[in-house]
């Protein structure tokens, strides 16, 4: 384990340059080991790289070598997880009433010390709410470097302070009060979701949407079951059929949870004109893509005059991608015809459920039979908006503050 004591003044030039050195011993098992990351637990302290004689290298093709039934089951997904990985370190210290004045100018040389640190750190803050007392607030890239932090720089500078401070029974300069942990996202509810999609899918087809930005807000929902579990339906004649629940609707787009039991295996379909956006919300499940296949000419002129009996033909359906979808990995997927048509499996002896945005809402899709050649339009079930399941309830009008309190240029 490397530990970087500094005994006199807190030299944070020399820790920045020892960090950067380490980073170069580092470099050679992180991409060994960032695999197999999201297996372990989120409160787990990782184990220093600084020693090569600690190097590991983990065999990538290991997992997939093993069955469905015996691979590990994936933990639970956290909400820091949706951020960055930032680590918040908080300490507070209270000086001695009599001890205030030495206090301060420790404090004030330690405060610009912090301020220069650039080394695994992505932000400082100093609060000093009254004489003799002091927070500081420093955010690092990583739990690897607020470890180091702890045990160099954060060490030293209490060592300064030794004797100084009130609420310190020890003696050492451990501050009154101290907590650390992720950096929270800006994650959404269920409602802030649906009410971001009321404001950001309009159009009357996928040429019109900003499918990055959509993308990346419907994978920043953190799915808590108290909020989708009330639209999980299932159908109680057949195990193996997917259900489709609908949990907000109207011109613009559907917002449908689905589920699905084991074993259950969507038709190779299309989207016709519509943007369909998937992420996880439980369980596993895996897409196909397909090309879009050649059409018949019958079968073309016939959905423009009577789409409910369009039968034809379709040439050889070929997969272009698989993608395995679950809240520990890949989170979300997109598809339109101009990308592609596809199919959607559970392979686990688990329920699935999957939350699907199509926009604007399909009104009728191609059904392709992979065995037979065979296309068929299925005109969609017209489905009512259940306004009154997405209540928006934001914890205050940060419009109204905006507003409010925005200076004139």
């Amino acid at each position: 384990i490397f530990r970087l004591c500094l005994p006199q003044r807190p030299d944070f030039g020399a820790w920045q340059n020892a960090r950067s050195r380490v980073y170069i011993y580092q470099g050679l098992t992180q991409s060994h080991t960032m695999a197999s990351a999201s297996t372990e637990s989120p409160a787990a302290v990782p184990e220093p790289a600084f020693s090569l004689s600690n190097a590991t290298v983990s065999n990538p093709s290991s997992e997939d070598e093993l069955s469905v039934e015996d691979r590990p089951k994936k933990r639970p997904r956290h909400l820091c997880e949706l951020g960055t990985g930032e680590q918040v370190h908080m300490m507070f210290y209270k000086s001695k009433p009599g001890n205030i004045d030495e206090f301060e100018a420790r404090v004030q040389c330690a405060a610009r010390c912090f301020y220069k640190m650039e080394s695994s750190v992505t932000d400082v803050r100093v609060c000093h709410p009254c004489c003799g007392e002091v927070v500081f607030i420093i955010t690092f890239v990583s739990l690897e470097g607020l470890e180091k932090f702890k045990a160099g720089p954060q060490r030293c500078f209490e060592s300064k302070l030794a004797g100084l401070l009130t609420l310190d029974p020890n003696g050492d300069g451990s501050p009154a009060f101290s907590k650390c942990g992720s950096l929270m996202p800006a994650c959404h509810t269920l409602d802030s979701l649906v009410e971001y999609l009321k404001l950001n899918v309009h159009g009357t087809d996928h040429r019109e949407h900003d499918v990055r930005s959509v993308s990346k807000e419907m994978e920043k929902w953190f799915p808590r079951e108290s909020e989708y579990k009330k639209h999980i339906t299932l159908c109680p004649d057949n195990p193996t059929k997917y259900t489709r629940n609908l949990i907000f609707g109207n011109e613009h787009f559907d917002c449908i949870l689905m589920c699905w039991p084991a074993g259950a295996v969507s038709s190779i379909h299309d989207h016709e004109e519509s943007s369909c956006w998937v992420v996880a919300v439980e369980g596993t499940v895996h897409e196909v893509q397909f090309a879009m296949p050649m059409l018949d000419k019958k079968f073309l002129q016939t959905e423009k005059n009577d789409p409910a009996n369009a039968v034809g033909t379709c040439g050889k359906l070929k997969i272009v991608n698989v993608a395995e979808l679950d809240t520990g990995g890949v989170t979300g997927t997109y598809a339109n015809n101009e990308i592609g048509i596809h199919r959607v499996e559970n392979r686990t002896d688990s329920l699935a459920c999957t939350l699907h945005v199509y926009a604007p809402p399909l009104k009728k899709m191609r059904i392709f039979d992979e065995t037979t050649g065979r296309v068929h339009v299925h005109l969609a079930a017209s489905t009512e908006a259940e306004e009154e399941k997405c209540c928006h309830n934001p914890a205050f009008d940060v419009d109204a503050w905006n507003s409010v309190h925005t200076v004139d240029a």
